[in-house]
């Protein structure tokens, strides 16, 4: 609980009181074009929200937002990039649950601080995951999906997009929650992970229901429980986890915008504010329902606070899981 708090108390202080030099007047903000720089590659989730952020921005100001693909590394190539723009406002940065709270907990070689490097500006969009089997795997729920895995402990792979990413860090709580013992495959994004789950290298993936739905659709993969608390509106007759037996388990993926430490904190809130209008509207609330993700913009306070809490949560099931940074 000691550690809750300080990590909450530092990050409403990186949300409130920026100590960076600034370079950009607040009155005139923004005077030439903006860099969003999306950490993953192009045509997945992140890419379609990110491109959506700077459609909105862009409009709202009339400048330029340039959406910059920067992947590698779990989004630790991206993250490092933003990292040294410090006090930059024309750099944003699209943060994920991987890249924000993550990828600290399981890697050594991290050039880049989720709290100290950065200025929260709010959160965008929370997504629920699906346990997504390959055909060949003999379960069709839950109970003999677990069956099955722990008959064969060390057998089952899953794969991912990478350390640190969505897909991981599913896997990694799927395994702690329900005492699993599974093999991680990482990719180098979730294309050539979700090609090798269907054609049988790797047994399954919880990922994201962006992902997941044309495949369960055209039903070539078998769709076994969403990660949330709920049922997904887009898969009424998939069960969640926890209704079907792993009680504890509740994880979604989100993402959030951020800029560089160190900016202008009238900035920080323009662009907060402008961000509302331009991304909680009623026709993406429609386009991101439609895969299953909820909008959900907030202040830069409450997505500190909420950052603080799952970089905790996280450092706990990953030492539950019992996995070591590489």
């Amino acid at each position: 609980m000691k550690l809750l708090n300080l990590l909450a108390a530092t990050l409403m202080a990186a949300a409130i009181a920026p100590a960076f030099a600034q370079t950009a007047s607040p009155a005139r903000y923004p005077d030439k074009p903006v860099k969003l720089v999306v950490p993953f590659p192009p045509g997945g989730a992140a890419d379609n929200i990110g491109r959506a952020v700077a459609s909105g921005l862009q409009s709202a100001w009339g400048q330029t937002v340039i959406v910059e693909n920067r992947p590698g590394a779990g989004g630790m190539v991206g993250a490092e990039a933003v990292a040294r723009a410090a006090g930059d406002p024309y750099t944003l940065f699209l943060g994920s649950i991987g890249v924000m709270t993550v990828n600290q907990h399981i890697h050594k070689d991290i050039r880049y601080d989720a709290v100290k490097d950065f200025t929260p500006i709010s959160m965008l969009l929370k997504m629920p995951s699906v346990l997504i089997v390959n055909q060949t795997v003999p379960a069709n729920n839950v109970q003999e999906f677990l069956n099955y895995a722990r008959a064969n402990p060390g057998k089952l792979s899953y794969g991912s997009a990478g350390n640190g990413t969505t897909e991981h860090t599913n896997g990694v709580m799927l395994a702690s929650v329900a005492n699993l013992n599974m093999m991680h495959v990482p990719y180098k994004g979730i294309a050539p992970a979700l090609t090798d789950l269907l054609g049988g290298q790797i047994n399954f993936i919880v990922e994201q229901s962006v992902a997941a739905l044309p495949l369960i659709k055209g039903g070539k993969v078998k769709a076994l429980a969403v990660t949330t608390a709920q049922r997904s509106p887009v898969l009424p007759d998939v069960p969640t986890l926890a209704e079907s037996g792993l009680k504890d388990f509740n994880a979604f993926a989100w993402y959030a915008l951020y800029a560089p430490a160190g900016i202008a904190p009238a900035i920080q809130q323009q662009i907060n504010g402008d961000l509302a209008k331009s991304f909680n509207t009623a026709a993406n609330k429609a386009r991101f329902a439609d895969i299953g993700g909820e909008v959900s913009t907030s202040t830069p306070e409450a997505l500190a606070a909420f950052q603080a809490t799952e970089i905790v949560r996280w450092a706990e099931i990953v030492k539950r899981a019992g996995i070591r940074r590489d």
